[in-house]
């Protein structure tokens, strides 16, 4: 900081020290000022006021003597002991009378031009312009001292300081003068002022060192001073460049944690409208299975009535159940748990049995629906079930997209060493502003609660995922919206072994009034097999008591293993049916128990649960059980179940 009240002590000390020996002027900080060139501009730092009197009287002193204007603009204190010095030195300061010596006070001179903070060029020009035009007057040259650079660092207003300092360099273009510029070195202490300090540096032609540089005489110290700045230097570039590297990587965690931040957000709101589609698409299908339950609860329908309302159930339920299937493939993709079970393909089965999954749905739109198999492609290494679910979605989705008369083609070729199946429609396309984004997660192309079509957008994102872990690659094209789509599957081939089969003719419909009846009737007899069903859930212990009565078993339920226990004290039933999760003890407990009873330990035992990751089936077979069969229940697979289980009794396996 600046000294604005100088202590006087200084300047006689200055006076004591050097009597009447002009010579000093030059002596103090080791400069000759008679060989400063006319448009010189230097800088000098100083530790103590009475050295940068000292350097200042030199330097005026030498202008005055040589017949030179002479211009300081200073504090207060520095003008006096400026003054007081020059007065001591022998000279007259009669100079000032002539004009050939003007002193200003910094401050006031400053305030002249400054304008919101920062030196106004203009004003600068005509301010201290016309001062160095008046002191020049016939003059060789002008040596000027200016201390507002000063000034405005002390307040901390480093920018405004290097810009006056540019203002000074601008004005000696037009004004031929000497300048000097003074900063205590005190206000450059501390790392953030190495960049400051160097641009004060870089708006001077030189540099003067402050006192304790300028007062080693001996040559071998200088250089030793000199030595022990470059390694400071050196250090503080060090400092400067790892501080460098951090502030960058500081702005590129910035950049990344912005980029993360917005990525979350985007995708919070993607799983919102995802939450919101599934409460969507789970509740439509329930709308159709509770209406026409009550219905036919009431008892008035009549015969074709009634097989439409089975239809209908029958349809939604299993809509339901590939919806919630889709939600749990994902579930298996994001967590990784998502496995194959890789074998032998037959990829002519994959691919009839996929179309005859969606036969009903194109013949009810009057979709053409053509297939090409190369007969030259039989074979793949792969999940036979996860191929077939990976095509039906492609398939669907085409049926879904393409408007009642359109064409949905499969073809079925070689690409020189890869298995590759194309999928195309006629349907309603893909805009290019959607189709990166078609096997994403959560992605639809019209989330509205307008859109024409249903669904999750879940289907193509397991595509991709089943695709990629067969070790190949699905793409998806189109030309455009009203323009149709193709997505094309390329899989490795593997030796050829067996014949291609011929496609199987489509099913009939399962609840057509003509088949109703028969359907109605078991297939599959449990006559006299004595069944223990528990489920703490009324409902699924009702239908399963049912459907389990209708072929002929001999059911017995309970709604809780504590119920169930007790009833093995008198029941011993062939087969134990047992849901796995309920409150107080699940089925898990159930198992154990039963299998510590010696007189019911080798009771075969089904496990029934919605709960159906890998994970879970190992648990119950690992438990006791001696088969698992997920829900909502297949009948057919229950019942299948249970006859394998069972002992065999004389018509079980006959047909009705």
């Amino acid at each position: 900081m600046l000294n604005p009240n100088l202590d006087g002590n200084c300047v006689s000390e200055i006076i004591q020290d050097n009597p009447g020996d002009v010579s000093a002027w030059n002596l103090a900080p080791q400069t000759d000022w008679r060989r400063m060139s006319d448009s010189e501009h230097f800088v000098q730092f100083y530790e103590a006021d009475g050295f940068l009197l000292n350097s200042l009287s030199g330097f005026i002193g030498t202008a005055i003597n040589s017949g030179d204007g002479a211009l300081v603009v200073a504090t207060g204190a520095h003008r006096e002991g400026l003054d007081e010095l020059l007065r001591a030195n022998g000279l007259d300061l009669i100079a000032k009378a002539r004009g050939q010596y003007v002193s200003l006070d910094a401050a006031e001179t400053l305030s002249k031009f400054m304008v919101d903070g920062s030196p106004e060029p203009r004003r600068f020009t005509q301010v201290i312009g016309n001062v160095i035009e008046s002191v020049t007057d016939g003059r060789n040259c002008v040596r000027a001292f200016g201390e507002m650079v000063a000034l405005l660092w002390a307040e901390g207003n480093y920018a405004a300081a290097i810009r006056l300092e540019e203002l000074w360099n601008g004005l000696q273009k037009n004004y031929s003068f000497s300048l000097f510029c003074a900063y205590p070195i005190n206000g450059f202490s501390g790392e953030k002022f190495v960049e400051p300090l160097t641009g004060v540096c870089t708006a001077h032609s030189r540099v003067i060192p402050a006192e304790s540089y300028a007062d080693l005489v001996n040559h071998d110290d200088r250089l030793r001073a000199i030595i022990q700045l470059q390694q400071k230097a050196k250090t503080l570039q060090a400092e400067i460049r790892q501080r460098e590297a951090a502030e960058e990587e500081l702005r590129a965690s910035l950049v990344r944690e912005q980029m993360a931040r917005a990525e979350a957000e985007n995708a919070d709101r993607m799983k919102d409208e995802f939450l919101a589609t599934v409460s969507h698409e789970l509740r439509t299908p329930l709308n159709a299975i509770m209406g026409w339950s009550h219905m036919l609860c009431s008892g008035r329908l009549d015969q074709a009535t009634m097989a439409r309302a089975f239809e209908t159930i029958d349809r939604n339920a299993k809509s339901q159940a590939q919806l919630i299937e889709d939600i749990l493939d994902v579930s298996r993709v994001i967590t990784g748990r998502l496995r194959l079970n890789l074998g032998p393909v037959d990829v002519a089965s994959v691919i009839n049995s996929a179309i005859d999954s969606v036969q009903l749905a194109a013949d009810s739109k009057g979709i053409q629906l053509e297939v090409t198999l190369d007969p030259s492609v039989r074979h793949t290494l792969g999940d036979s079930s996860r191929l077939q679910q990976v095509v039906w979605n492609l398939l669907a989705n085409a049926i879904k997209f393409t408007p009642s008369g359109g064409r949905v083609e499969v073809r079925v070729e070689r690409a020189n060493a890869a298995l590759q199946v194309c999928v195309s429609d006629t349907g309603q396309g893909i805009s290019a502003e959607f189709l990166p984004f078609i096997f994403d997660r959560f992605r639809q192309a019209d989330s509205t609660s307008t859109r024409s079509q249903g669904g999750l957008g879940l289907g193509l994102a397991i595509v991709r995922h089943l695709v990629e872990l067969h070790g190949g690659s699905v793409q998806a094209e189109s030309a455009g919206l009203g323009r149709g789509a193709t997505f094309t599957i390329r899989l490795p081939l593997s030796a050829d072994k067996k014949p291609a089969k011929t496609r199987k003719k489509a099913p009939e419909n399962p609840w057509s009034p003509e088949t109703t009846q028969r359907l109605a009737e078991p297939l599959l007899s449990l006559e006299d097999v004595r069944v223990l069903v528990v489920d703490n859930d009324r409902d699924s212990l009702q239908i399963l008591a049912t459907m389990l009565s209708a072929h002929r078993a001999k059911v017995q339920t309970a709604a809780s293993t504590a119920e169930a226990l007790q009833m093995l004290e008198w029941y011993t039933p062939d087969v134990l049916v047992s849901d796995l999760a309920m409150p107080g003890e699940d089925g898990y407990s159930l198992i154990g128990k039963l299998r510590s009873m010696e007189n019911l330990k080798h009771t075969p035992a089904v496990a029934l649960t919605a709960y159906v990751r890998v994970e879970d089936r190992t648990r119950a077979l690992s438990a006791g059980f001696n088969m698992f069969v997920p829900k909502p229940v297949e009948p057919n697979e229950l019942i299948a179940a249970i006859a394998n289980l069972s002992e065999p009794k004389p018509g079980q396996f006959e047909q009705a």
